[in-house]
């Protein structure tokens, strides 16, 4: 693994980047979720870890350990992040105000606050203690979509047919969904033609490819450009890729429910493939036409991995036997998906958020209304933690990993298990120590004209 020297801006970002003030302090660019977001992917490495050594029966087995890794890696880091970084892309988008430092502690104390709450009633077994939690995550979340909401509404209607910000809206509402559908997971019963398997297979859709995946392409739509110094490629795609996106989401959260998985599910599967078509084509011609950079190298390779379980899909939705218990392709399928794809993006956007960042020299008000916005976006370069022979190293561990998980019975799995976790990790807690470095190191100071 090589720390890549910063790559120098060039090409027309750098050009629109020109025209800005320049004479202004260099502060860390994240918020408290951010910190809290690294502070959890720490957590899910040292978990993954147990869960290791839990498979080779080094450690003794939790019964907790399996929900409250994903939990922490998803609600804990992922859901960080989306909060943290989120407010900001869309006010900036939109031209509007940012969330004043008040409801930013709020919320990121709610937040953590619920999250703690909903584990340790699930993990110790108190369904009132989680069912509390996870309210107060429904009510944040319903909270950062009003917030979008009313940004778009009363800023210029030209800036909210922008595709992104589509996406930052279809997200939050779609995470409402997965939360609602986690009360009948564990503390009620609820009935549904899906049965108890329809509902977490609704969950899961809600939350990963709802929740998370909406905001992270809406994200890298947004981002992406500037981390290759490039101009975005292909309006017409992006808005063309909402579209499916938007009638794909729904189905693919409904289908499970009602127990419809070949007709809803299968439409719905289709048309978020294909949405997911245009989207990676349109970050792979963005990333040709730019400069190049491990960051951006981790985060296009990344996007693979999101159509992996998907792939599986129609097999299990039209009956095709693979040879392969249904439980093993889904224990993959959600290794791929959270490991392969989710993580990477995760990791690329803790590094970016803990550097130091220019920001306009007007100073902020006690009340934190000040548009914070623009300083969540990479000038003048971009950090290379790992480059391409380590991106590459990493999305082979994560192939062996989940054909692993497939063949976990033959003796060869644990071949592929053992070499493939140790790289993830040590590749995991390497880049994880580097955002936490540039944490440490990054001080205000004053730039020259």
């Amino acid at each position: 693994m090589t720390d890549d020297a910063p790559t120098e801006s060039r090409g027309p970002a750098s050009e629109r980047d020109a025209t800005r003030p320049t004479s202004s302090p260099l502060v860390p660019a994240g918020t408290p979720f951010h910190v809290a977001g690294v502070c959890f992917l720490l957590a899910g490495l040292v978990l993954a870890l147990y869960q290791g050594l839990q498979a080779f029966a080094l450690v003794p087995r939790l019964s907790w350990l399996t929900w409250t890794h994903i939990h922490f890696v998803t609600i804990g880091a992922f859901t960080q992040l989306i909060f943290g970084t989120l407010p900001n892309l869309a006010a900036r988008k939109l031209e509007r105000p940012t969330p004043s430092t008040r409801a930013t502690r709020a919320s990121f104390l709610g937040l953590n606050g619920a999250l703690l709450l909903a584990w340790y009633g699930r993990a110790v077994g108190i369904p009132l203690a989680f069912d509390i939690g996870l309210a107060v995550v429904w009510l944040l979340a319903l909270w950062l979509f009003a917030l979008v909401l009313g940004m778009a509404r009363r800023a210029d209607g030209r800036l909210t047919r922008d595709p992104t910000v589509g996406f930052y809206l279809l997200s939050p509402f779609v995470y409402l969904l997965g939360l609602a559908f986690a009360f009948g997971l564990y503390s009620h019963s609820v009935s549904v033609p899906g049965g108890w398997a329809g509902l977490r297979e609704a969950h899961v859709h809600a939350n990963a490819w709802g929740f998370f995946g909406l905001a992270a392409i809406g994200t890298l739509y947004d981002l992406f450009p500037r981390l290759v110094d490039a101009e975005p490629y292909s309006d017409r795609l992006q808005r063309l890729s909402l579209v499916l996106f938007a009638f794909g989401i729904f189905p693919l959260v409904f289908g499970p429910v009602l127990g419809m998985g070949r007709s809803v599910t299968g439409v719905g599967l289709a048309l978020y493939a294909g949405g997911y078509l245009l989207y990676a084509y349109t970050l792979v011609r963005t990333y040709l036409a730019g400069t190049p950079n491990g960051t951006a190298f981790s985060v296009l390779v990344a996007q693979f991995w999101v159509l992996a379980p998907a792939s599986f899909a129609p097999f299990i939705l039209f009956g095709v036997p693979l040879g392969i218990p249904r439980a093993w392709i889904e224990t993959g399928a959600l290794h791929f998906l959270f490991t392969g794809w989710a993580l990477p993006v995760a990791l690329a956007g803790s590094l970016l958020a803990v550097r130091p960042l220019e920001r306009t020299t007007e100073t902020e008000p006690e009340s934190g209304t000040a548009d914070r916005s623009d300083t969540l976006l990479a000038r003048g370069s971009v950090p290379s933690v790992v480059g391409p022979a380590t991106v590459l190293l990493w999305n082979a561990a994560v192939l062996a990993v989940g054909v692993g998980f497939f063949y976990r019975e033959e003796p060869w799995s644990a071949l592929l298990h053992g070499p493939g976790y140790t790289v993830l990790l040590g590749i995991w807690c390497y880049y994880v120590a580097r955002i936490v470095g540039r944490r440490v190191r990054a001080r205000p100071v004053t730039s020259r004209v």
